[in-house]
Order: C-alpha cells, then sequence, then structure tokens
C-alpha cells in the first residue's frame, strides 16, 4: 500500500514532465514547418524570377 501512495504522489509530477516533452515536440514541429514553408517560398520565388 506503501508503495502505490508513494506513486500516485509521484504522478503530478510525471504529468508535468510528459506535458513540458509535449510542449517541446510541438514547438520543435512547427519549427520545422516554418523552415520548410520558407524553403518551398524561396523555390517559388526563383522560379519566379527566371520567367
Amino acid at each position: 500500500m506503501k508503495n502505490s501512495l508513494e506513486q500516485i504522489k509521484k504522478l503530478p509530477t510525471k504529468a508535468e514532465i510528459s506535458l513540458n516533452k509535449t510542449a517541446q515536440l510541438q514547438q520543435v514541429i512547427a519549427q520545422l514547418e516554418a523552415n520548410l514553408s520558407r524553403k518551398e517560398n524561396q523555390k517559388v520565388t526563383e522560379k519566379s524570377k527566371r520567367n
């Protein structure tokens, strides 16, 4: 029983860590999407300048 109580007490900390990791992953994904978008825009701009 004591072991279960200790595990339950650790749950809020584990949940917070999980949320932080989720937020970090979302930030990394957003940065990757922004980089891809910029590169695509650069390609379009270069093609339009050639024509």
